[in-house]
């Protein structure tokens, strides 16, 4: 009886040993554990480069340190990010899958061009190949001119559709050109009313016998057959 109870106290010293090697173990397992690899899904415009230089998490940090609200946070400061979602999986894979922001103009000034969106905010896109399909938008400090243009346009489908490039001309106003060379010029103040009274003017025969209609004084309408 005592030789089995000898026997059975040095198996259970035994198992506890090696239950706190084991133990130990995988602590040691736990805090090497990384975040691997960074992938980022659906980008087209946006430079893998410039992503990961704005965001906080990096490959290589401890798996454990990863704060997914601080992620969010980064994530929602992008101006070239409309939504996303993100995953991180055991093995160490953070996936962030993006919608990126579609580009409404081309800010242009001497050689220096931005992509911007609706509002004006510059985006932060390599786009080459679409820049003949985009609105292109000239004049220093335009982009913070053009959202409440912006905003009359999108009521304006037409003539919206028909811009290939506006001009903000300072204190003057500004210039639409269209596809078909023909052009617009608008004040800065009282925007909307005069944006109606020339989408009169485009549903109207007049539009095909002139070139330029002036609008810039209210309530008078000067028109010419110049190139714009």
């Amino acid at each position: 009886m005592r030789i089995f109870i000898i026997f059975s106290l040095a198996l259970i010293t035994i198992l506890s040993v090696t239950l706190v090697i084991k133990s130990n173990d995988i602590k040691e397992i736990f805090k090497k554990k990384k975040i691997k690899v960074i992938e980022l899904i659906n980008n087209d415009r946006i430079s893998k480069d410039y992503f990961f230089k704005k965001i906080s998490v990096k490959e290589g940090q401890s798996f454990w340190k990863f704060n997914p609200f601080k992620l969010k946070k980064d994530l929602e400061n992008f101006n070239e990010i409309e939504n996303f979602s993100f995953y991180l999986n055991w093995s160490g894979i953070l996936q962030i899958e993006i919608d990126e922001t579609e580009p409404f103009m081309i800010w242009i000034r001497d050689k220096n061009i931005n992509y911007i969106d609706f509002d004006g905010s510059i985006l932060k896109f390599d786009i080459e190949g679409e820049k003949d399909s985009i609105i292109k938008l000239f004049g220093n400090h335009a982009n913070l001119q053009i959202s409440e243009l912006n905003n009359l346009l999108l009521k304006k489908e037409k003539t919206l559709s028909s811009i290939n490039s506006i001009f903000y001309q300072g204190d003057i106003g500004w210039k639409l050109i269209f596809h078909n060379e023909k052009c617009v010029l608008l004040p800065l103040k009282k925007l909307e009313k005069v944006l109606d009274i020339f989408q009169d003017i485009l549903n109207s025969e007049l539009y095909s016998q002139f070139n330029i209609f002036d609008l810039r004084v209210y309530s008078r309408v000067y028109m010419s057959n110049k190139k714009c």
